[in-house]
């Protein structure tokens, strides 16, 4: 339960969720109009890597409990 607490890990969550949605989504869609087509991919891209990012810095060194 403390896990939910530190900004980090809940924030990579919601990047890594988020990411593999666009991911899905871009593998899925049937739509091929050059560049556009490839947004989602390097976003998706984009926002699981800083999603790994959070959840490698939430696993490192907590500040001691404030009560």
């Amino acid at each position: 339960m403390k896990k939910l607490f530190d900004l980090r890990f809940v924030i990579g969550i919601f990047f890594l969720a988020i990411g593999l949605l666009l991911l899905i989504h871009s593998l899925i869609a049937t739509t091929t109009v050059g560049f556009n087509a490839n947004v989602n991919l390097y976003s998706s891209l984009a926002f699981i890597v800083f999603a790994v990012i959070m959840l490698i810095l939430s696993r490192g060194k907590r500040p001691k409990d404030i009560l």
